[in-house]
């Protein structure tokens, strides 16, 4: 055996070395953006959930009764999350557009929505109130979102 071949036996398992080491940093890579984005659509998913327990308080509450909500994460220069009470769907709907990527999150509400209303948030004003006023024309208890 002589020396060349050494060398080149050292190469080639020095190379397969780099190689695994490389593929072990893609794959832990790849695992901590997915951690991030389970990390983000879960708190958009429990801001959902809380926000229509809010509404239900509120409502059960009655008119004049208003709570302020903040959204459960930091929000960066060009973030934003719409949150929208839809009368017709009987819903509500969180759309958030976070580091460029596009979420959103539904949830039905189990109490009437005399009409539409909707809010976005930002880095510059992530709070939210849900109030409720008594409609005099629909005859009923309205529940709403504002800055």
């Amino acid at each position: 055996m002589g020396r060349g071949q050494l060398s080149i036996d050292v190469i080639f398992a020095l190379t397969l070395i780099t190689l695994t080491v490389l593929s072990l940093v893609s794959l832990a890579s790849h695992q901590v953006e997915s951690a991030e984005l389970m990390d983000k659509t879960s708190k958009l998913k429990v801001f959902a959930i809380d926000l229509r327990d809010t509404v239900v308080k509120v409502y059960s509450s009655g008119p004049g009764f208003s709570v302020k909500k903040t959204v459960p994460m930091n929000l960066s220069a060009g973030d934003e999350i719409t949150v929208v009470l839809n009368s017709t769907s009987g819903r509500l709907e969180v759309s958030a557009v976070i580091g460029g990527e596009r979420y959103r999150v539904y949830q039905n509400l189990p109490v009437p929505l005399v009409a539409t209303s909707s809010v976005t948030l930002n880095s510059a004003s992530p709070d939210l109130w849900v109030y409720a006023t008594y409609n005099q024309t629909a005859g009923a208890i309205d529940v709403r979102v504002k800055k």
